[in-house]
């Protein structure tokens, strides 16, 4: 008797597997929304692939603001009846696009600038309390003489 060979195991939980065939089917009973959704949305599928920072925040912050301007598109689309031809008209609508890839930019820059104003915020911080610290160690060494703190 032969044995089978092992089958390979891809790795992805089945949970995973099952989440994408349901997001699938979902794609395609819902094809207008997601039409909608895949344009409107293009700004964070690019800020997904293009962002190089390990953090890979840039995607949430575009995408968020990107989002609340896609989602009044998805309104009119219901409002409309929602079918194929409901959604071509909304997607050619450049009103739309230019809500949903303006709030998109809205995003980038807060992106580029408010990363910069933390990050200073946290150096002028972290100053103020290194000089603290050195502050007080000149007072222990005015105390207790310049021998504190020597093992003997």
């Amino acid at each position: 008797m032969s044995k089978k060979p092992a089958v390979e195991q891809s790795g992805i939980p089945f949970s995973a597997k099952l989440a994408i065939l349901v997001v699938m089917v979902c794609a395609v009973v819902f094809l207008p929304a997601t039409l909608i959704f895949v344009v409107t949305m293009l700004p964070t599928f690019v800020a997904m692939i293009v962002d190089r920072q390990p953090e890979k925040t840039m995607w949430l912050t575009i995408g968020a603001l990107n989002l609340a301007g896609a989602i009044p598109s998805w309104f009119t689309l219901w409002s409309m009846g929602g079918d194929m031809q409901d959604a071509y008209i909304i997607i050619s609508d450049t009103g739309v696009l230019l809500r949903a890839y303006g709030a998109a930019a809205g995003g980038w820059i807060i992106h580029q600038n408010v990363t910069p104003l933390v990050a200073a915020a946290v150096v002028k911080r972290n100053d103020m309390r290194l000089k603290d610290i050195d502050k007080k160690q000149k007072e222990l060494v005015r105390k207790w003489g310049q021998d504190i703190g020597k093992a003997g």
